[in-house]
C-alpha cells in the first residue's frame, strides 16, 4: 500500500474511532448534483452509431473527448475535440465506422477508427456561460463477436484471464477443501488450465475439457495432454477420454452455465457424469440481480457475446433446476454488483457494495447479486 492510501486508512480510522461509524472517501462526483451534466446515453452500442443525448438546459462551451480503456484501471486519451459552442440540449451522434462526429447537425471532427478496444467513453466538460462546468464520463461497449481464442482472453472480452479469475479460482479451492469429495474433479470449461494447475497444487485429481482449441493447447502444457480435452459438450458428450474416468467425484463449472443456448439441458447431462454424493462447484450469473433489474439490456451480463444462455440463469431457476437434476443445495449465495460501465452514477452501486456491509447484507439475503456460487451434493 503506498504511503498516501496509508495515510487515507490511518484518517479514515481515527474518524470511525471518534464517531462509531464507517467513513468512506466518496469521488469528486459524487460531492454535487448540479455538477454533473444531465445526459442519456446507452451502454451497448448496437446499430455503429452512437447517440448521447445531452439534455442539460445551459449554455456554454463544450468539449468531448473519446478515452479508452489503459489496464489496469486507468484510461487514455484518444481523441478530443475543440471547444464546441453549446446553445441547449443536443444530440452528439458518434459514427463507429468513419469516426465522424456531429453535435446537432454540424461536423466536429473525426476520432480514430476502429477504436483499440471494445469498451470506451465519452468524456464531456460544459464550461458554463454563467461561470461554472458540468462535467459527465459515459461509458460503452461495442458487442464482440468471433472465436474463443488469445483475444477473447486478453482483451476482446477479458483484459487479463488469469489475473481476472484469481478470485474466483481461489474461492472454489477454499470450497473444495471446505465439502470434500471421493476421486477426480472435471471442470467445465476450463479455459486455460488455471483452475486445474490450482487444483493439482492443492492436492486435488483434475481433469478438464473446454470448446475453444487455443484455450485446450494452453491448458494441456501447464496439467498435461492426458488431462484435457476438447469437448463441444453441447453438441457431443459422448467423448470415450472423458467417459473413461467417470463417475467423477466433482463437477466444477466455473463462469460457464451462461455461456450455454440451453443451460440446464447441459446440466442434466453432465450430472449423468458423477458419482452419488459428488459434489458440484458452480458459479454463475444471476439474471434475477439488481444489475439487471435496473440496467435491463445495459447489464454486464450481456458484454460477453459468448453468454447464449445469460437470461436463463438467477437464483431462483438454479435452485429449482438442480433440485430437478436430483442435486441437494448445500450453499448458494449472490454476491457482487457486476457493471463495468465507466459513467460515474453507474458506480454508485459499485461503491455501495465495496463500502457498506449492510447495504452487501441485503443483496445477500435477497439474491439480488449479480453473480452466484454455488455448491450442491448428488443425490
Amino acid at each position: 500500500m503506498n504511503p498516501r492510501a496509508l495515510a487515507k486508512r490511518a484518517l479514515l480510522d481515527v474518524v470511525a474511532s471518534v464517531t462509531q461509524r464507517h467513513p468512506v472517501l466518496l469521488p469528486c462526483a459524487a460531492a454535487d448534483e448540479a455538477a454533473i451534466l444531465h445526459v442519456v446515453a446507452p451502454y451497448r452500442v448496437d446499430a455503429g452509431v452512437l447517440q448521447v443525448d445531452i439534455q442539460d438546459p445551459a449554455r456554454g462551451t463544450l468539449t468531448a473527448a473519446v478515452r479508452v480503456p489503459e489496464p489496469p484501471n486507468s484510461s487514455r486519451l484518444h481523441w478530443s475535440s475543440d471547444p464546441l459552442p453549446y446553445d441547449g440540449p443536443a444530440a452528439l451522434r458518434f459514427d463507429l465506422r468513419t469516426g465522424q462526429v456531429h453535435l446537432g447537425d454540424r461536423a466536429v471532427g473525426t476520432v480514430p477508427t476502429p477504436l483499440p478496444t471494445r469498451r470506451f467513453c465519452w468524456a464531456l466538460d460544459l464550461d458554463l456561460a454563467a461561470g461554472g462546468r458540468h462535467s459527465r464520463v459515459t461509458g460503452h461497449y461495442v458487442p464482440g463477436s468471433g472465436d474463443v481464442d488469445d483475444g477473447y482472453y486478453s482483451g476482446d472480452n477479458y483484459v487479463d484471464y488469469e489475473a481476472e479469475s484469481l478470485s474466483t479460482r481461489d474461492a472454489i479451492v477454499d470450497l473444495a477443501r471446505k465439502y470434500p469429495f471421493d476421486g477426480a474433479a472435471l471442470e467445465i470449461g476450463c479455459a486455460t488450465g488455471a483452475l486445474l494447475e490450482d487444483l493439482q497444487r492443492a492436492g486435488f485429481d483434475a481433469f478438464g475439457i473446454d470448446y475453444s482449441a487455443w484455450a485446450v493447447e494452453q491448458a494441456r502444457a501447464r496439467v498435461g495432454a492426458d488431462r484435457v480435452w476438447q469437448v463441444d459438450i453441447e453438441r457431443d458428450l459422448d467423448q470415450p477420454d472423458v467417459a473413461s474416468h467417470a463417475p467423477f467425484g466433482a463437477l466444477i463449472m466455473l463462469s460457464v452455465l451462461e455461456h450455454f443456448a440451453d443451460p440446464f439441458r447441459v446440466l442434466e447431462r453432465l450430472s449423468a457424469l458423477v458419482r452419488p454424493g459428488g459434489r458440484l462447484f458452480l458459479t454463475t450469473t444471476n439474471a434475477g440481480g439488481l444489475g439487471r433489474t435496473l440496467f435491463g439490456r445495459d447489464w454486464e451480463g450481456y458484454f460477453d457475446w459468448t453468454h447464449l444462455g445469460v437470461d436463463q440463469v438467477s437464483a431462483r431457476s438454479l435452485r429449482d433446476g438442480l433440485h430437478r437434476l436430483g442435486w441437494r443445495v448445500d450453499q448458494l449465495e449472490t454476491t457482487v454488483v457486476w457493471d463495468g460501465n465507466a459513467d460515474p452514477t453507474h458506480a454508485t452501486l459499485r461503491e455501495w457494495f465495496a463500502n457498506d456491509a449492510r447495504f452487501r447484507r441485503l443483496l445477500i439475503e435477497r439474491d439480488l447479486g449479480d453473480l452466484i456460487s454455488c455448491v450442491a451434493t448428488r443425490r
